[in-house]
């Protein structure tokens, strides 16, 4: 048996990625590795401007939470100069209580993205297929698989730390995708700790 794509297209890469995340926490102060013993990052970006965004949620060593947005435009050759703004985010709950809301939704655990794409597809039949070449009959078994994808948007780069646990995954437009394929346990946690902060901060509820 054979498979044949009858519409396969790759998953958008985000622009974010094409980026420096090295020159976007330069520009932001920060170091590229996490820097406290609890901390969660999530880079947001995507499209064709020149923003980007993150939070940022940590425990220092007097196990005192903080939670921080920082929003970043890069610098456009003749356009734009850089520009960077931060902010102390308040969550409705207590941040603690937060934080094991996104470890109860397998932050600590995700895959990156490219990871399930063998999940994302819409399987067809097996049909047996007849085909003539050059007077002769051929009979063959194919299957067919449909692949969706979405060329705007949002995509998410997430990196936590819990003690020794760590990880480090990336998701393009996992809502979106979440609605092509809602049976996938990873885009279902990825949607869920993006509504945590939606829901508890304020951000990103565009």
């Amino acid at each position: 048996m054979k498979n044949i794509i009858l519409f396969l297209i790759p998953l958008l890469s985000l622009s974010l990625y094409s980026q420096n995340l090295t020159e976007i926490n330069y520009d932001l102060n920060l170091t590229d590795s996490l820097t406290y013993e609890t901390e969660v990052r999530i880079y947001q970006g995507g499209g064709i401007t020149n923003y980007s965004s993150l939070f940022r949620m940590f425990k220092n060593k007097s196990k005192k939470w903080s939670a921080e947005f920082y929003e970043h435009y890069a610098k456009v050759d003749g356009q734009a100069k850089l520009r960077t703004e931060k902010k102390t985010l308040k969550s409705k709950s207590d941040l603690e209580f937060v934080f094991q809301n996104f470890v109860r939704s397998h932050i600590l655990d995700l895959p990156d993205m490219r990871k399930i794409q063998w999940k994302m597809v819409k399987r067809g039949n097996v049909e047996k297929v007849i085909d003539t070449i050059r007077g002769k009959i051929f009979e063959e078994y194919l299957s067919s698989e449909r692949r969706i994808m979405i060329t705007d948007g949002t995509g998410f780069i997430v990196k936590v730390k819990q003690q020794e646990e760590t990880n480090h995954f990336e998701y393009s437009n996992p809502k979106s995708y979440l609605k092509h394929y809602p049976e996938i346990d990873e885009l279902i946690y990825m949607s869920e700790i993006l509504n945590i902060i939606q829901n508890e901060f304020g951000i990103w509820k565009k």
